[in-house]
């Protein structure tokens, strides 16, 4: 219901949409599916080492994961999501006078009780891992980004010239994750870059 995904849809059909109950119901089972997947990939690897890579409202999934599952050897969170009605709050181009805007103020509650910031992270520290671009957007780099990073302690983060789908282009992205991944213990070989807090 989201991205190319959502292409055929009905109207509303949507992930994240419009109705805020419909959000915070395929927020909960999008976190259950990935759950559900980890305790299948546990059962058929019990000594292998899981982790997550995620990027945009993934971002913000694997962020609430990361909050609930226990023994996850990283989460590595690309241009994330923090506060999802905040984000659609933000795009839906209501004035401060729009009637919608007080809907969107009465919502705001429910978007807190689905964010990852409202969490504490169970991935330790040496295995959180974000990315974001400096000019993104869709998902702000202050008021998203930024804030999950500081709730988050500060974990190792890139940050990259570009918008919401610029990371495809960056190098310091993909070596970023690939150096994550294999400080994780998910990936052989030497770390191709030596990742610095910001």
């Amino acid at each position: 219901m989201h991205g190319p995904r959502a292409r055929g849809l009905p109207k509303g059909a949507v992930f994240p949409g419009e109705d805020i109950l419909d959000d915070v119901h395929a927020t909960a089972q999008a976190v259950w599916d990935i759950r559900r997947l980890l305790s299948w990939i546990r059962l058929q690897e019990p000594q292998s080492p899981i982790g997550l890579n995620s990027l945009s409202l993934g971002g913000y999934i694997a962020g609430l994961v990361a909050s609930l599952e226990k023994g996850l050897s990283c989460a590595i969170l690309g241009v994330p999501v923090a506060d999802v009605v905040e984000v659609l709050g933000r795009h839906a181009g209501v004035a401060g006078s729009d009637p919608r805007r007080h809907t969107l103020e009465l919502a705001a509650p429910i978007g807190r009780m689905i964010s990852p910031l409202s969490l504490t992270p169970l991935v330790p520290m040496e295995g959180r891992f974000i990315y974001a671009g400096v000019a993104d957007r869709l998902v702000h780099p202050r008021e998203q980004v930024t804030r999950l990073w500081e709730h988050w302690g500060k974990p190792q983060i890139v940050w990259y010239a570009g918008g919401h789908i610029g990371y495809f282009r960056s190098r310091p992205v993909q070596l970023f994750v690939r150096d994550a991944l294999v400080q994780s213990g998910l990936l052989d070989g030497a770390p191709a870059l030596r990742a610095r807090p910001a």
